[in-house]
């Protein structure tokens, strides 16, 4: 997939920002978890919500502190955006399709990052553990060898090609050698052993466990901006608020 292709899967509707802001997300309880989005300010959680950072530290610009998925362009990260999702999500898609654009302004922000956590909650949505093996899909494609950058550009190539072929609810999810095949599609061949083997299931099984452990956690996506969730109504207030941050 060229860069043109992935730029037009994450090109931003004007009308899909109320579509995203109003979707219902993916419970934790099995019903659907709807987005308030009536004001755009920053709410705490009460804890320290898995994926976010302190303000002022200077983590490197591939893995947060908490094992998170970083997309940041620079070493000094003052403001971070974390965005957790799980592959089988609907909401994540959605949420993916009208946001995704912004997303990639605010990571190329000096100063700024944008912080992926990758969980799996919704096997029941499928009837072959869909959500775990997408997650471990996704393990498999960060965690290989290779430049920041260079890292960074194939993941979020496999992130968007697994959201646009994402399977219905309810019937059976992509198998291992599409996921396999979009991450070689991206720029990643040598993750499908990887894929295949299920090589990360452990490690998203826990950090699964430590989101959904935070009684603050109600479902995906969760938007957080250093570490307070926020109910957005467009993108463009989800910049603002990450610009208003920063230094100046």
């Amino acid at each position: 997939m060229g860069d043109a292709e992935v730029s037009r899967l994450r090109t931003v509707a004007a009308g899909a920002f109320a579509v995203a802001a109003l979707l219902a997300g993916c419970g934790v309880d099995g019903t659907a978890v709807k987005a308030s989005g009536d004001s755009g300010t920053p709410t705490s959680t009460g804890t320290s919500t898995p994926g976010s950072t302190t303000p002022g530290s200077s983590p490197d610009t591939t893995t947060a502190p908490d094992g998170a998925f970083r997309i940041a362009k620079s070493d000094n990260v003052r403001v971070v955006v974390t965005v957790v999702e799980d592959m089988a999500c609907p909401a994540c898609k959605a949420f993916e399709a009208a946001y995704g654009s912004v997303l990639d302004e605010i990571s190329d922000l000096p100063g700024a990052a944008v912080d992926y956590r990758i969980i799996s909650f919704l096997d029941r949505m499928s009837d072959d553990k869909y959500s775990s093996r997408a997650a471990n899909a996704s393990y498999c494609v960060w965690n290989r060898s290779g430049d920041a950058a260079q890292k960074q550009d194939v993941w979020l190539k496999f992130q968007t090609a697994a959201f646009r072929d994402q399977p219905r609810e309810g019937g059976p999810g992509l198998p291992d050698s599409k996921l396999a095949d979009l991450a070689a599609s991206a720029g990643a061949p040598d993750a499908a052993s990887c894929i295949t083997t299920g090589k990360y299931k452990a490690d998203v099984a826990s950090n699964s466990a430590k989101t959904l452990a935070d009684p603050s956690f109600e479902g995906t996506p969760t938007i957080l901006v250093n570490g307070e969730k926020v109910d957005l109504r467009s993108a463009a207030r989800l910049l603002d608020m990450v610009e208003e941050l920063l230094p100046k």
